[in-house]
């Protein structure tokens, strides 16, 4: 018994020494990467003017927006397909095999949109067209080459090969810092000169990380019928949720875009810089609780989920507290130009804490594979009806204004998540329920 005892605390050290390491080099590695992201970031919002950042936040929106639409939640389904087969070379193979299949035809797809609907959206504000045509090949190279990265990170983030992902972003992303501050210093420095440093820094990391992920993966050469089918049933009750969040999770410079004027733009894509300070905790919700959440037990699963939930809301709080109450920092680092923006700091950092944890509940249901036909069709559809009132109701020509709507927006998006969160737990407990009963 004593002896039993003393290995399962061998066992207990060992675990909590192999997880320290992990997260200590995801803190520091993440951390430096979205440093010199923010850096990147914060230094364009200085160095462009008003009209060359809206143009620079516009195609930022459409690129986003696109690259969505690209993956619809495929690669992002690889880790949870695999599950504990993470050492079985073929099997993860197939798996990329089969979502770059589909991902190379949905790159024609929204490629082909992305030529007619760029153009169309910038037109109303006059940019120079020979502006509009390099945003906008920077936006088709930039999602062309985000595949690689999209697919051949998966391997590494299986094995937990975490400095080797930070190591490649970290190079790209002080390789773009300096690009940057070179063209400043040249005086060269516009939209889609900066639109450009990101699509070689996406061909950088694809590149890099195919090259690293070869000795964890055996790709077949050609996808299996078996498998895509296998993929199309897991992201397919979720697809129609995930187009609607590529629309929506940009939706402020969209609507600005629409309604407002150039110096309403760049105020939104401003505020948006200050947003990408969570970035590094909706990554650690897909680089350790994902695979975490995914292998655990049914048992205490529940505990499990309030633990996290618990955590990242403390945080949030502190976030929001900082917005509201101590602004002035936030502001310095937007610049003079925005200086103005006080409310708006605060609104921006309630939303993007409430979107921190709409991330995070995100993917703890989907690690769990808590994703029913019906959560689309319910969602989707109230989430329409709610934008169409605000729409009518509201003044969105005004920063302020659109970012109450995204808060609006965010709450009653979150309120969903609890709801599947809810019922997920439920089905589980039921379950084990189930079979102790047996």
């Amino acid at each position: 018994m004593i002896k039993k005892i003393a290995l399962e605390t061998i066992v207990s050290q060992s675990r909590l020494r192999q997880w320290s390491k992990i997260i200590l080099v995801f803190v520091a590695g993440q951390g430096a990467v979205q440093l010199t992201q923010l850096l990147s970031g914060f230094f364009l919002i200085h160095w462009l003017s008003v009209e060359e950042y809206a143009q620079y936040s516009i195609a930022f929106a459409f690129q986003s927006t696109a690259q969505v639409l690209v993956e619809l939640g495929i690669s992002g389904s690889v880790i949870a397909l695999v599950g504990t087969r993470i050492h079985e070379k073929k099997v993860i193979g197939n798996y990329i095999k089969a979502g770059k299949f589909y991902r190379n035809r949905l790159f024609l797809v929204v490629g082909c949109v992305c030529v007619f609907a760029f153009p169309y959206v910038t037109y109303q504000h006059q940019w120079p067209i020979s502006v509009t045509i390099i945003l906008l090949i920077c936006i088709l190279t930039n999602l062309f080459f985000s595949g690689n990265t999209a697919f051949y990170i998966t391997p590494l983030m299986i094995h937990k090969k975490l400095k080797d992902i930070y190591q490649t972003q970290l190079f790209s992303g002080v390789v773009r810092l300096s690009l940057l501050g070179l063209l400043y210093l040249g005086t060269f420095i516009n939209a889609w000169l900066a639109a450009l440093t990101t699509s070689i820094m996406v061909w950088f990391n694809g590149f890099t990380f195919r090259k690293k992920s070869q000795e964890y993966i055996v790709e077949p050469e050609a996808s299996d019928l078996t498998v895509r089918k296998e993929m199309t049933a897991y992201v397919k009750p979720v697809i129609p949720g995930i187009i609607y969040s590529a629309f929506s999770s940009q939706i402020s410079l969209f609507i600005i875009g629409i309604f407002g004027v150039s110096q309403n733009i760049a105020e939104v894509g401003a505020l948006g810089r200050l947003g990408q300070m969570f970035m590094i905790f909706n990554m650690a919700s897909s680089t350790l609780i994902v695979p975490y959440l995914a292998k655990q037990p049914k048992e205490n699963l529940s505990n499990k989920f309030a633990f996290i939930l618990s955590g990242a809301t403390a945080i949030a709080i502190i976030l929001v507290l900082v917005g509201f109450f101590v602004p002035e920092p936030l502001l310095w680092i937007m610049g003079e130009k925005y200086a103005h923006l006080r409310q708006e700091v605060s609104l921006l950092m309630l939303n993007s804490s409430i979107l921190f944890i709409n991330v995070l509940m995100w993917d703890m249901n989907c690690s769990r594979k808590w994703l029913w036909s019906w959560i689309p069709v319910v969602s989707i559809s109230t989430n329409i009806i709610l934008q169409l009132i605000m729409i009518i109701t509201m003044d969105l020509s005004t920063t302020y204004n659109v970012l109450i709507f995204s808060v609006i927006l965010s709450v009653f998006n979150l309120l969903n998540k609890i709801i599947v969160t809810l019922i997920g737990l439920k089905k589980t407990k039921n379950e084990i329920n189930l079979l102790s009963g047996e």
